[in-house]
């Protein structure tokens, strides 16, 4: 794992503790932690979207960019 999963787990574990500690309830913990997980998946699978769409939208224009060079040297 790298350090930034372990920082994510650990951040979760001391989220689980405190909601425990100002809940004083298992169930009232486990439900926020639950919702608090699911936004955070819904926001991780937005990212890795976004992220695709950006590396496709840079690897066209590479490919325009390398198509008019090449077209460019055989027009020479």
């Amino acid at each position: 794992m790298d350090k930034r999963t372990i920082l994510h787990i650990l951040f979760l574990l001391f989220l689980s503790a405190a909601l425990l500690y100002l809940t004083k309830s298992w169930l009232m913990s486990l439900g926020i932690l639950m919702l608090l997980l699911l936004i955070d998946s819904f926001l991780l699978q937005y990212d890795n979207k976004r992220r695709r769409e950006w590396e496709e939208r840079k690897r066209q224009e590479m490919e325009q960019e390398m198509e008019s060079k090449e077209s460019e040297s055989q027009q020479e």
